[in-house]
């Protein structure tokens, strides 16, 4: 297969952005991806303001009260979701005249046109192959903030999980002795690029392994019977596995990626265009609603989040919250060796620039509005 059509075949994942979560509390829910055919509709509405997504909007900071716009937001019952339903409760989209709906998808195909299309204005999901291969054919939608990034003092989210008989005897003590063996992860997703990285460490690449891709709540029994020898999962799903003695090991992000974006938010069209500012003011009740999902696991977002994820308190107490950037920046860099990575694995045709894929004036102008007071 030459790398071009590779490179298409791989825009239809698109939907695995978000499918994947932000760090997913579900990051292998995407086996249907391949038969996904709706980047090329994603693209086919998009609109030709891509040259404008560079431009400052202007924070105001006069004392009138702004109107009252409303932000279509994308939203999984995950736990890195959290922070919107936080900003809602809580009031800090409200304080900034942002009126927030919640939009469940139920087909996660939809989201990506939808994005694009202007039909919803905010999602986020893992770094995948398929976003930039949309920004590539036109796609009107650009990264603007974090939603999930390696704290090099934070808590482990995501890890290679090694099955217990394999961990017990020392069969996975070491990345080369993944030589072989039979690992589930999300293709074309930063998942897979952290893998890889994990293989490096070892001398070894993706073609050294067998790879499979099955949904996370399969991902148990597939270890327990040994159909696979190893996961690359994030939480809930690395507390769960490993109250079963399916533990994480080798190289954890912390190591290899510190400080990398794995997940992102993006925003549309009609955020890009026009409608600058309430992008801006949108930005601002996000950054105070990550402040408070930081706090972890108080009784407050145990009060709010528990309902969303549908999650016992006592795993959202003991799990790790993964982390979020609080000041909302990208780590561009890492983004960046993400691409070289889906051009190497033929996933993308070429490197799409930052300018192209990152627009970080939202987040200016939201510090902005912030230090405004509103």
């Amino acid at each position: 297969m030459n790398r071009r059509l590779a490179g298409w075949l791989v825009a239809m994942l698109a939907f695995t952005l978000i499918a994947a979560g932000c760090g997913s509390d579900d990051a292998a829910d995407t086996t249907a991806a391949a038969n996904d055919t709706t980047t090329t509709a994603a693209v086919e509405t998009t609109t030709t303001a891509a040259a404008e997504t560079t431009t400052t909007a202007a924070a105001t900071t006069t004392t009138e009260a702004p109107e009252v716009a409303t932000v279509k937001v994308v939203t999984l019952p995950f736990i890195t979701f959290a922070p919107y339903y936080i900003g809602v409760e809580e009031g800090y989209f409200a304080k900034y005249g942002i009126d927030v709906e919640l939009v469940d998808f139920t087909v996660q195909e939809e989201i990506l046109p939808a994005l694009s299309s202007g039909q919803v204005d905010v999602s986020s999901g893992l770094v995948s192959a398929g976003m930039f291969n949309a920004i590539a054919r036109g796609a009107d939608i650009r990264i603007t903030a974090d939603k999930g990034y390696v704290d090099p003092a934070g808590c482990v989210n995501w890890a290679v999980l090694g099955r217990k008989d394999l961990v017990e005897s020392g069969a996975l003590d070491t990345p080369d002795q993944l030589a072989g063996l039979t690992v589930n992860i999300v293709p074309a997703t930063w998942l897979e690029y952290y893998l890889a990285e994990v293989l490096a460490a070892g001398g070894l690449t993706l073609d050294d392994i067998e790879k499979v891709n099955i949904s996370s709540p399969a991902v148990p029994e597939a270890l327990d019977q040994s159909q696979i020898d190893a996961a690359v999962n994030s939480e809930p799903w690395v507390t769960r596995l490993a109250a079963s003695g399916h533990v994480h090991v080798l190289p954890l992000p912390q190591e290899l990626t510190p400080n990398e974006s794995g997940a992102v938010m993006l925003f549309g069209p009609s955020l890009l265009g026009d409608n600058r500012d309430v992008g801006a003011r949108f930005m601002a009740g996000y950054l105070e609603a990550v402040a408070q999902y930081a706090e972890g696991p108080t009784p407050r977002n145990l009060e709010i989040i528990a309902p969303i994820t549908q999650l016992p308190e006592d795993l959202l107490n003991s799990m790790c919250w993964p982390a979020i950037n609080p000041a909302g920046d990208v780590a561009v860099e890492g983004v960046i060796a993400f691409e070289e990575f889906a051009v190497d694995r033929g996933y993308l045709d070429e490197v799409v620039p930052a300018e192209d894929f990152y627009d970080a004036s939202f987040l200016g102008d939201a510090r902005a509005l912030m230090e405004a007071g509103g």
